[in-house]
Parts: C-alpha cells; sequence; structure tokens
C-alpha cells in the first residue's frame, strides 16, 4: 500500500511540474542575415547611428503587437534579443554600409557620416501590418578634422508594409522597412542637391516582399 501511495505522489507531481513548465521564449533580431547578392561597400567611411529618440513604451524587451483600435498585447514569450532602440541601431548601420559605396565617389574627401534618428512609430497588427514611422538628419564629416560637418536637411519617413504571417514575419517586415530606410538616407546623401534643397523620401506602401512606391 505505501509503495502505491509514493507512486502515487511521484506521478502526482511529475504532472504539476509538466503543467507548470513555461512556454520557451523566442527571441527576434533586426539584423538581418548576409546578402550574397548585395555586395558590402568597400568605403572606409565610419557610420555613426545614433538613436535619439523612441517611445517609451516600445523601448522594451518584449514585442508588442496592435489587437485593435484600442489594444495592444505585450508578448512575454515572444523578444528582442537586445533592446529595441540597439537593434535599430545596428540594423540601420548594417544596411547603410552595405550601400555607402556610392557616396564617397560622389563625395570624395568624407571620412564619417552621423545619422541621427527619432523613432515616432513601430508597430504592427499579426496578418495585417508592420508601420516604421520616423524622422532622420545626418552630418557629413571630412577626412580633415578642420572642416566642419554638413547638416542634411532633417527628413520625415514613413514606411507601411502588408504582412500575412505571425511573430517571424512581423519582424523581417521590420527589417524591409529598415532596408528601405537606409535607401532614403543613401538617396538623399547621394544626391547632387544638398542643404534645404535635398529630396527627402516620405511615405513607402508595399506588400510583404515588394520594393513598395514613393507617395507624395
Amino acid at each position: 500500500m505505501n509503495r502505491f501511495y509514493r507512486r502515487l505522489a511521484v506521478a502526482w507531481l511529475v504532472s504539476v511540474g509538466v503543467g507548470c513548465t513555461s512556454a520557451p521564449v523566442r527571441y527576434y533580431t533586426l539584423t538581418p542575415t548576409s546578402d550574397k547578392n548585395l555586395p558590402a561597400s568597400e568605403a572606409a567611411l565610419a557610420v555613426d547611428v545614433r538613436v535619439l529618440h523612441i517611445p517609451p513604451q516600445l523601448n522594451r524587451a518584449e514585442l508588442m503587437v496592435r489587437t485593435g483600435p484600442t489594444e495592444v498585447i505585450v508578448l512575454d514569450n515572444e523578444q528582442w534579443v537586445s533592446p529595441v532602440k540597439e537593434e535599430i541601431k545596428q540594423a540601420l548601420s548594417l544596411e547603410l554600409r552595405r550601400r555607402l559605396g556610392r557616396l564617397t565617389v560622389l563625395r570624395p574627401g568624407l571620412a564619417g557620416l552621423v545619422l541621427d534618428i527619432d523613432v515616432q512609430r513601430l508597430e504592427a497588427e499579426l496578418g495585417q501590418y508592420v508601420l516604421l514611422e520616423a524622422s532622420w538628419s545626418a552630418t557629413l564629416s571630412g577626412a580633415d578634422a578642420r572642416s566642419t560637418g554638413a547638416r542634411v536637411t532633417t527628413c520625415s519617413f514613413q514606411a507601411d508594409q502588408t504582412i500575412h504571417g505571425g511573430y517571424a514575419e512581423m519582424v523581417e517586415g521590420y527589417q524591409r522597412e529598415i532596408g528601405t530606410l537606409a535607401d532614403a538616407n543613401v538617396a538623399v546623401l547621394t544626391s547632387p542637391a544638398s542643404g534645404s534643397d535635398a529630396p527627402c523620401q516620405r511615405s513607402i506602401e508595399g506588400s510583404a516582399g515588394g520594393s513598395g512606391s514613393e507617395n507624395p
């Protein structure tokens, strides 16, 4: 009889332990894998991306999704590998370095780029859309330490893409939008115009996996 109760107690403890086991936490990053079809820039241009602002409610470890006009869910088991500000910084830095070869050709003597980012919105709804809205400005510095930086006109940016999948596709959508932001940065920096005449790419809409189109 004692052996029976001991077995019953062990079985109960095992069932309780299984029931209390939490679901695994999955981690995501905005830094894309290397793209063999997109050669890295050979430019020796130093790139410093600074995320100056991000809404406090977004600067957390957990991913967030919108579920309606007034409701947002924090996903405890879906988390960023590093803080969101750092994720955006690293991803955008990588995308810029891949694209900046043309800048050093058009503007010889450049040594560094400082890009300041102000993120206003970073949101998604599963199976619906991902959205990135930000403003940015850039300072280019010359190889001569005495030269002063030239401030590029502050530009606004918005990318809105349709998605159809779950959390992984949501993050991939963010990745594509950061790549589009890098394209917009480089388009302004490589433009013959400068200062207030520099063109700003303001709004991009498209489906998942598409390049999107510019809207006035």
